[in-house]
């Protein structure tokens, strides 16, 4: 249960100007029936729009990055001799709004892969020379900010991997709300299925953020990016705020190291880890009989909460302090340390009792206002013990088919 920012790696790189970190892929295990490397990958336009493009970018079984083309077969990136070198156009149009859907005969394993919309306007992508003797280049992605040349592009996308063990795909809100993708699959799992966001959502998460920033002064409304006719094209999750938060969180954590300087709290952090108990010692959470690797719980700062990936709350992997940091980071984005069973995490409190403090992650409180599953920052999988999973993923083991719908305006 202990998710990163995304299963799936960002292939050799990161957006323009150092937006996305890379991210850990995920451990799958293989299957009895192994997934054979053809796959058709059906990509339908439901958005309203007549212009829609879709690409699908990820590195082959051997490391290197690059895109499937319309004919479904792989194409390696050139290694170049310079950084931000335009990658060849691989835009695979679709129909107009509600035409039949466009198939994409998947010829071989795709790691660490997005399938991606944009609508209107094709996206661009770049590669960067390799790293070092030996390497691969470096796939550029459209990035966070406003400097990215596909800032006033409306895109987003899907993550998967699909090899030998399975197909595996989830959609997030991890980095951002964007258009919404609806996922659905056909195999030795069944028919499976991933909704979309409903109509409106986006521009009532921005509408709404909007109304926490008049409300506390928080920098909410920068996580908004409009358009030129001022419509929202995406939201940000505020790791990628082009503002930073300060001490937003300043309030909250005091009232936390306060209650539990006197108040034991438990952590089961599940799986074969165990279950951990401590108290505010000094600065820091102190949980007896866990290793902390020599980085104390103390107080951590707006971007160590949003990200789950610094400071106290750095990801340490699958060890027992990477689970409690998990958990620990989880309570805080949700503000549900201080609520009834705050102090048994992450059993004590059901998801009504999430984003009830002012002080809280108003852009995951918004996203699940929406989105029952799709994660709304890394830790979001944390729950109860035995709860339903809420990361929005599919998972087969020898698929026949994959269909990634952009939108969910009416057509057949």
């Amino acid at each position: 249960m202990l998710s990163r920012r995304s299963f799936v790696k960002v292939v050799g790189g990161t957006g323009l100007a150092a937006a996305g970190a890379a991210t850990g892929l995920a451990t799958l295990s293989p299957r009895a029936s192994a997934a054979g490397a053809s796959l058709p990958v059906s990509l339908a336009n439901r958005s309203g729009s007549g212009t829609v493009y879709a690409y699908i970018s990820g590195s082959d079984a051997s490391g290197w990055p690059g895109f499937v083309g319309a004919d479904g077969a792989f194409n390696r990136l050139p290694s170049p001799s310079s950084v931000l070198t335009p990658v060849p156009d691989y835009a695979i149009p679709l129909g107009g709004s509600g035409s039949a859907a466009t198939t994409v005969p998947l010829q071989e394993y795709v790691i660490g892969g997005r399938v991606w919309f944009s609508v209107d306007d094709r996206i661009q992508f770049f590669v960067n020379p390799p790293g070092g003797s030996g390497g691969v280049p470096g796939l550029v992605q459209p990035g966070f900010t406003s400097s990215d040349p596909n800032w006033q592009t409306q895109w987003t996308f899907a993550e998967f991997t699909f090899n030998s063990a399975n197909l595996y795909a989830n959609i997030s809100y991890v980095d951002m709300v964007a258009l919404p993708i609806a996922m659905a699959s056909t195999g030795a799992g069944g028919n499976q299925s991933v909704s979309p966001l409903p109509d409106g959502a986006l521009a009532s998460i921005a509408s709404g953020l909007q109304a926490q920033h008049a409300a506390d002064g928080a920098p909410w409304d920068q996580l908004v990016a409009t358009g030129s006719g001022g419509a929202p094209l995406r939201i940000l999750a505020p790791s990628h705020s082009p503002t930073d938060f300060g001490g937003y969180w300043d309030p909250y954590l005091d009232a936390v190291w306060s209650h539990y300087a006197g108040t034991p709290l438990t952590v089961n952090a599940q799986g074969s880890s165990g279950t951990y108990s401590g108290t505010v010692s000094g600065d820091a959470f102190v949980f007896g009989g866990l290793n902390d690797d020599g980085v104390a719980f103390t107080r951590p700062s707006a971007v160590d909460i949003f990200g789950c990936a610094s400071g106290p709350l750095y990801n340490s992997g699958s060890d027992a302090r990477g689970a409690v940091a998990a958990r620990l980071a989880a309570a805080l984005n949700r503000s549900s340390l201080l609520v009834a069973g705050g102090d048994n995490q992450p059993d004590g409190v059901s998801p009504s009792g999430y984003y009830q403090d002012p002080v809280t992650n108003h852009y995951a409180r918004l996203v699940h206002q929406y989105a029952t599953i799709g994660y709304a920052f890394p830790y979001d999988d944390v729950g109860p013990t035995g709860a339903a999973p809420v990361d929005g993923h599919l998972q087969d083991a020898a698929p026949t088919s994959w269909t990634l719908t952009l939108g969910n305006a009416g057509g057949a």
